[in-house]
């Protein structure tokens, strides 16, 4: 296999995905607790990027699906990605019933308890996911496509979605897509909500078992601030309304 090389995480060409969501979409903050899930608004790199790589093991079969797996891991783990949500959000604010393991209790008893939980549904259009691809080749692009295709669940489980087409942007993304620090400063004179979102660290890039560390089955640990990092980051949502039961966000581009 060729080396692939990104140029500046590929920014200059992107690789555009679109979903359409099938049903609520939740994935907690990482800073989160068990019992309080306050949920992100849209999908994080970190979470698009460990679902392209769990969707090559729908895509190919046997030993294959792991040394493309491998591959695909080399090849987005510097990439930028960008996501472009619905026009509209509204977050329901529910609490729900689980079990969760007792203090002082013997391993493995547990016991029912409730916790607070948001789900995201959203209105009118899709999600666009844009990967930065400027450097790679179009063998890389190709693969990236297909298995992009295949991914019906982001974020976490029962988020499902329908892949819908892809398309390639050349030069800037247009507006409406999540801008990282630091260039949320290059915004003015619009409200935009916040989030800290997260991404394959540098220490995790170049280590030689970055892949083992991601693997459920691997060795190694992924830690926070090192091997995965929170990036500060502007959604392109304003603050419509809120009551106890749900809150509402809209698009401003």
């Amino acid at each position: 296999m060729v080396e692939e090389k990104l140029i500046d995480r590929g920014i200059g060409k992107w690789l555009i995905l679109s979903y359409l969501p099938v049903s609520l979409f939740s994935l907690r903050m990482t800073h989160a607790t068990s019992k309080g899930g306050k949920t992100l608004l849209v999908p994080t790199p970190y979470a698009f990027k460990m679902t392209l790589i769990d969707a090559c093991f729908r895509v190919f079969d046997g030993n294959n699906a792991e040394i493309k797996a491998r591959q695909l891991f080399d090849l987005i783990k510097n990439c930028e990605i960008r996501f472009n949500p619905p026009a509209g959000c509204i977050v329901q604010n529910t609490f729900i019933k689980i079990r969760q393991e007792e203090r002082d209790a013997p391993k493995g008893f547990y016991v029912h308890t409730i916790a607070y939980r948001e789900f995201c549904f959203y209105t009118d259009a899709e999600l666009k996911v844009a990967i930065g691809i400027n450097g790679l080749s179009g063998d890389a692009v190709s693969l990236i496509r297909r298995v992009g295709s295949h991914i019906n669940c982001i974020g976490k489980r029962g988020s499902f979605w329908q892949y819908i087409k892809d398309s390639i942007c050349k030069g800037n993304l247009p507006e409406g897509y999540t801008l990282p620090q630091p260039e949320e400063r290059l915004l003015t004179g619009k409200f935009q909500w916040v989030q800290y979102l997260d991404d394959f660290g540098e220490v995790l890039c170049k280590a030689k078992d970055g892949f083992d560390r991601i693997s459920t089955y691997g060795s190694g640990t992924v830690k926070l601030g090192e091997h995965r990092i929170l990036v500060k980051t502007v959604i392109p949502y304003s603050f419509v309304q809120s009551s106890k039961h749900f809150t509402q966000y809209k698009k401003i581009v």
